[in-house]
Order: structure tokens, then sequence, then C-alpha cells
């Protein structure tokens, strides 16, 4: 790998590591020095609760990708293989219920499923989704069954139109092609849905601490709860390191997944087919598509709705409460303040992120086999849970910032961390679709390689750049795990305060708060899709 390559990684190897591994290293290993070594670690498993948090963990994580993949395939195939009105549209609205804030979705599954809830109400029995196991299940079927879904059309769209073709001229039946040209590859993409819902779903923190309390703690929660309730910060490094070890695998698997993808995508990727070709055949999977829309822009209307037209019996005065002294005196900070912190904090991140991913596509652009290396960073973060990176961001860098005073710090490099994974895809992809020529021709002007990149082929992936700017800044806004795990007072975000005035029973400023939160995240991500072309005119 030449040196210009490894220059252009560089800053993104530094600030992973010195914002990622690092601390988490000296965090874990000191845990077991301090502890007594493996034999200490091994020793949680005699623990009953870390036991049961390293269980609930497998299991939820597990259901969820069973859950997730049976609705999200089935939809992945239908998007991916057949053309209808809209179609452009729904893809596009695909990744908005991931990349919403937790507590959101968690706010919307109340509005419509409690007690008092749209549907809860009238039809009582449905409140048994709306906390305990199901309730978990179901939070993570919502969060995750768009992404199998997108993986999935993703493949299918993908896949090769040339052997396709190739295949029904010479006879072969709709099975056969499934089974020998498109369907190999639609799996894969399903599987890398399924692995990615696992390691969220397992790794979960907002929906078991919420809906059904210790007893589905996962091992996020319980590392939360033995280093911030309990103070006791080794047990909770110990079990960290659980869930590292236990992770590593399914992450490491789903990084490969990806990459074959890549590599068996066809030259000339196929047309999707008009509905009037495939008769009954896509019945089934229009049926599975509209109960995934179906159940998502229900569960975002109702908290739309509920922040509108309060639920009987409220207050009706949430807006003016929200806004005024009644959030002051309860969190010791204004809800305006709060705004402010929300979008300084995400842009901040934004800005950290882009400049990384410029970066990055230098070394892409320079030595593609930089390819293989980037790809490791950048599912580095994957393997250091939000509470983890809180954890060991707090504990090695709060003191060497200057104490309280640094936490906002922390919190923008939390997020940007978060990003990461998923802002600098684009730009790399955007990058893939130039060709040499301009850059060639720049360089043969004497232009430096820097030079050319930075004057020929970045102008041209702005779009790129533009959606991962925005994706950074939507997963900022919305950001809780290790936000929570971080703040202080001053420095709450929107999220922090949803859940702390859900935790101060402040019930009536919640549909206001929620209608908030929708609003500034249902925009950033309509600038994820939009921002880009913007620019780029």
């Amino acid at each position: 790998m030449r040196p210009r390559s490894v220059a252009g990684l560089l800053p993104l190897g530094l600030f992973l590591l010195a914002f990622g591994l690092l601390p988490a290293v000296l965090l874990l290993g000191g845990a077991l020095e301090a502890q007594g070594g493996a034999s200490a670690w091994w020793g949680l498993l005699g623990s009953p609760l870390d036991r049961a948090a390293i269980w609930n963990s497998l299991t939820q994580g597990a259901l969820s990708a069973l859950l997730a993949t049976a609705l999200g395939y089935p939809a992945g195939v239908f998007l991916g293989r057949w053309h209808f009105p809209g179609r452009s549209l729904a893809l596009a609205f695909l990744p908005v219920p991931f990349l919403l804030p937790s507590l959101l979705v968690l706010l919307g599954l109340a509005e419509l499923l409690g007690p008092s809830g749209l549907l809860g109400g009238p039809l009582p029995g449905l409140e048994t989704l709306d906390s305990g196991l199901p309730g978990i299940l179901l939070v993570n079927l919502l969060f995750n069954a768009p992404i199998v879904a997108l993986l999935t059309a993703t493949a299918v769209r993908g896949s090769a139109a040339e052997q396709e073709e190739a295949a029904e001229l010479l006879g072969a039946t709709p099975a056969r092609v499934y089974r020998e040209v498109w369907g190999p590859l639609s799996l894969l993409g399903a599987a890398a849905g399924a692995l990615l819902t696992f390691l969220f779903s397992a790794l979960a923190f907002a929906a078991p601490l919420i809906l059904c309390g210790p007893r589905c703690f996962t091992i996020e929660d319980r590392v939360f709860f033995l280093a911030q309730v309990l103070a006791e910060p080794h047990a909770a490094a110990l079990l960290a390191l659980w869930a590292v070890a236990l992770f590593a695998t399914p992450t490491a698997f789903y990084a490969l997944l990806l990459r074959s993808l890549r590599r068996r995508e066809g030259h000339r990727r196929r047309v999707p087919l008009p509905l009037s070709r495939g008769g009954w055949r896509p019945a089934p999977l229009l049926l599975a598509t509209a109960l995934l829309f179906g159940g998502e822009l229900l569960l975002l209307g109702s908290v739309l709705y509920r922040a509108l037209l309060p639920a009987p019996g409220g207050t009706g005065s949430g807006w003016t409460e929200l806004f005024g002294a009644t959030v002051t005196d309860r969190l010791g900070i204004s809800t305006a303040q709060v705004l402010g912190n929300t979008f300084l904090f995400a842009s901040l991140a934004a800005g950290i992120v882009l400049l990384l991913a410029i970066g990055a596509g230098f070394a892409y652009r320079s030595a593609p086999r930089a390819s293989a290396a980037m790809g490791g960073l950048l599912f580095l973060p994957l393997l250091v849970s939000p509470v983890l990176l809180a954890f060991s961001l707090a504990t090695f860098w709060r003191p060497l910032l200057g104490g309280a005073n640094s936490v906002w710090v922390l919190i923008v490099v939390s997020q940007a961390i978060a990003a990461l994974p998923l802002s600098v895809p684009p730009v790399l992809q955007a990058l893939s679709r130039l060709t040499r020529s301009a850059t060639e021709a720049a360089r043969t002007l004497g232009a430096r390689p820097l030079t050319a990149y930075l004057d020929v082929e970045l102008p041209q992936a702005l779009r790129g750049l533009g959606s991962a700017a925005l994706l950074a800044l939507a997963i900022g806004l919305g950001e809780f795990t290790a936000t929570y795990f971080l703040y202080l007072p001053r420095f709450t975000t929107l999220p922090v305060e949803l859940y702390l005035l859900q935790g101060a029973r402040q019930f009536s400023l919640l549909p206001a708060l929620g209608g908030v939160l929708l609003v500034v995240s249902l925009l950033a991500f309509v600038g994820v899709e939009l921002g880009g072309r913007w620019i780029v005119r």
C-alpha cells in the first residue's frame, strides 16, 4: 500500500484509535488487572443478574433477527424486483425508521398501543404489546425490518441482468431463475440485515430499560446500571468485555457478507419488472410490504397526532409548558437551550465525520486496495457499543480534558463515532462512479495527487458529501444511549430530555416534545435524501 493511501487513512485511524479503541482497551484491561485477570471475567457468569443480561441479549437479538427477516425479506424482494408508482419514494423512506431516535419509537408505541392509545384504547388486548418482551421485540422489529428490506432490495437490484435474461431465453422457470440467479444474492442481503438486526437488538438499551425493567436488561442496560447506579466500574467493564467477545464474530461476518455482496454484483444491474408481468407471484410480497410501511406510518402518525391533539383527559397545555418555566424548573435547562445543544452537538459531529470522509475518499481514490483497511476501520465502532464507548470516554478522556466542562466534547465525539459506519460509504460510492480521465489530465498538467483529488474528483462527489454530512447530522440528533451516559443538565439533548420528562412523570409534555423530535428528525431525513441534489445544483 502506497504511503499517500496511508496518509489518507491516518486521520480516520487516529480518531478511532484515540477516542474509540484506546480508551476501551485501557478500561477493559484495567478492569481485568484490578479484578484478578481472566478468572474474574469468567466469574461473572456466576452472577445470576449478569448471566441473565447475557442471555437476554442473545435471546432478544436472535428473536428480533428472525422477526425482522420474516417481514423484511419479502418486502425487500418486492421493492427490488418490481416497479410500481411511488417505488423511488418507498426506497428513500426505508432507512428513516432505522435512524429515528429510539425514544421516539417507544413514544409512538405507547401512543398507539397503550391503554389510552389510538388502537390500545378501543382494543384493550393490544396493550400486551406495549410492554415486556413482546414490546421489546415489536420495537426491534419496527427499527430493523426496514434495514433487512433495504439490504435485500439492494442485493436484488444488483443481480446480473445478463444472467437472468440468458436463463429466461433458455426456458428456465421463475423458480429456477430465483434459485440460480438472483435468489442467492437476495439471501446474502437478508443475512446481512439479519446479522445487523441481531447486533443492534442484542445491544439495545432504551427498549428493555423502559418497557420491561431489570428482568429484561441486556448487557448494555446492565453495564449502565453497574457503572452509573451501583458505582461498580470494574464489574461493568468486565461485563462489557463479554459483549465484545460475544459479538465480535457476528460483526466480522456482517462485514464479510457486505464485501461478498459488492463482489457478486452484476456489471449491468437489472431493471425492475412492471407488476403486470408478475401475475399472482407479487401478491404475498406486496402484502408484506404493505404491513411494513403501514406499521411504520401508523407509528409515526400516532406521535404527530398526539402532538397536535392531546389524549382525552390531558391538560392540552403541553406546548405552552414545554417552552415555559416547567421544564426549566424540573431539568435545570429550558427546551430552547436543549434544542440549541442538540443542533450544536450534531452539527459538530457531522463536521468531524465530513472531514474524515474526505480523507478516507482520498485514500480510496489513491489506492483502491486501501478499501479493505478502511472497511476494518469503519466497522470498529460496531465492536465498541454505545455504553462501552461513553464509559471509556468518561473514564479516560474526561479527566484529561478538564472534567465536567469537557462533557460536550465527549458527546460530540461519541456521536461522530456512531455516525462513521453509515456516513462514510455514500462518499466512497460517489467517488467509485467517477472515471479517471479528468484526474489523469490534471496530473499530466502537474497537479499533485491531493490537489487533483480536491480540485477535480471531490467536486464531482458533492452529492455523496452532502448525504454523508446530513446523515451524520440525523444520527447525532437522535443519539440517546451514549449521550445519556455522559450528559450533565446543561448539556441535555432532545432525546435525553424526553426520557427525563418521562421519568419525572410529566406525561402532558411528552406528546409535544415527541412532536418536536419527530419534525426535527424528519427534516434531517429529507435533507439526507434531497440535500445532495441541492448541493449539486
